[in-house]
């Protein structure tokens, strides 16, 4: 796999990534966020386990089965840490706020003294004035204790994208896909045993509600999981971050377009479609190599 494929990849689990605005819709508020991501990460690993049992039960070393542990429980946390800051903000809040994640990273790579090129800087940027542009903190105060979760959920995800890129260049991406969500999957029913020993038993259960289920399980926890981690083989923890932050495009136009029975609609203002933009051609900037660029160019006329 090549670069263009590896973020055409990251584009493609971005998207996926997208859709969970509507996923969730159709499963009911009541329902714990822990019984979700219990479900939606067992299921996804035993669609892994089903199709690819060989890779996923070959040796692992103690370290590589600590690190995925590892990998597990900041997955776990920064997820449960998201669903619940998300309870006090908007939809087109929550969307961007979760892009901050773009902004953190190079200053964690920083502190781990990696190199940053100036276009990061320049599109980490834009991307920051984006997201403060779409959120206009001064609408709605009440959302203050959400974004302050928010910030934390960023920062525990920037983290988890820097050692999972680690990981994905050294292990079998199909065995460190299923072993994370297996990790997630017992955490989280471990602590929804605690608060509901009923846990399964304590549901109500609907055909569109079975159906997203199921759904997410395949497209955001197996699909998305596996794709991502092949991409990360070549990609950058930088260049993932990036395009990760193109989600709140993706989900805004879904807010925005879909009918209210598939997502909690948002209005389009002008400072969110400016956010939107900003957001795109900051993604763009931080990926853009002038140099390659200008090699190819007089390549290209030399011929």
């Amino acid at each position: 796999m090549n670069k263009i494929q590896s973020n055409f990849c990251l584009f493609c689990v971005t998207l996926c990534w997208s859709t969970e605005v509507i996923l969730l819709k159709n499963i009911p508020a009541e329902i714990p966020s822990i019984s979700i991501t219990a479900m939606t990460n067992f299921i996804g690993c035993l669609i892994l386990i089903a199709i690819f049992f060989k890779k996923i039960f070959r040796p692992i070393t103690k370290k590589n089965l600590l690190r995925v542990a590892g990998l597990g429980i900041l997955n776990m946390t920064y997820n449960l840490l998201m669903l619940f800051g998300l309870q006090y903000l908007n939809v087109s809040t929550g969307i961007f706020t979760l892009s901050m994640t773009t902004v953190v990273l190079p200053v964690l790579l920083l502190l781990r003294r990696q190199k940053i090129r100036i276009n990061t800087w320049l599109g980490v940027g834009l991307i920051l004035i984006g997201i403060l542009l779409a959120v206009n903190l001064h609408t709605d105060l009440s959302q203050l204790p959400g974004i302050g979760i928010m910030l934390v959920v960023c920062l525990l995800r920037a983290w988890y994208i820097i050692k999972l890129n680690e990981a994905a260049k050294e292990m079998e991406p199909i065995q460190l896909s299923a072993l994370i969500l297996g990790v997630v999957a017992v955490l989280s029913f471990l602590i929804w045993l605690f608060i509901e020993p009923r846990t399964v038993f304590a549901l109500s259960y609907s055909s569109e509600m079975l159906s997203s289920i199921f759904v997410y399980s395949y497209f955001i926890c197996a699909f998305a999981t596996v794709i991502n981690i092949f991409a990360q083989k070549q990609a950058s923890a930088r260049t993932a971050s990036v395009i990760y932050s193109l989600e709140i495009v993706f989900s805004t136009i879904f807010s925005a377009t879909l009918p209210p029975i598939l997502v909690d609609r948002i209005t389009l203002t002008p400072s969110l479609v400016i956010g939107c933009v900003l957001v795109a051609l900051g993604a763009f900037l931080s990926e853009f190599d002038a140099t390659a660029f200008v090699v190819a160019w007089k390549r290209r006329w030399s011929a």
